[in-house]
């Protein structure tokens, strides 16, 4: 119970002065590859990391709950 406090209490504190450092500087993110560029600021790349964070854990969640793998066990003959 403290452990799990002392880490919400401990992210918190981090994007509280996130958030403050933000409003003074909102940062510039250029990325160049090739002809290609991306261009963002902080705050949007990261709100865009942990999105996709989200998205790939729920992905990985509904396909462990799915199983597809019992879906080819050899000896079934075609049954699910």
């Amino acid at each position: 119970m403290k452990k799990t406090f002392f880490l919400v209490l401990l992210a918190l504190v981090a994007g509280v002065a996130l958030a403050i450092q933000l409003t003074r500087d909102p940062g510039y993110i250029l990325i160049a590859y090739g002809n290609h560029t991306f261009e963002t600021s902080l705050f949007a790349l990261l709100v865009a990391v942990i999105l996709l964070v989200v998205l790939f854990k729920l992905l990985v969640s509904l396909l462990r709950w799915l199983n597809p793998m019992r879906w080819f066990r050899s000896g079934d003959s075609g049954r699910l």
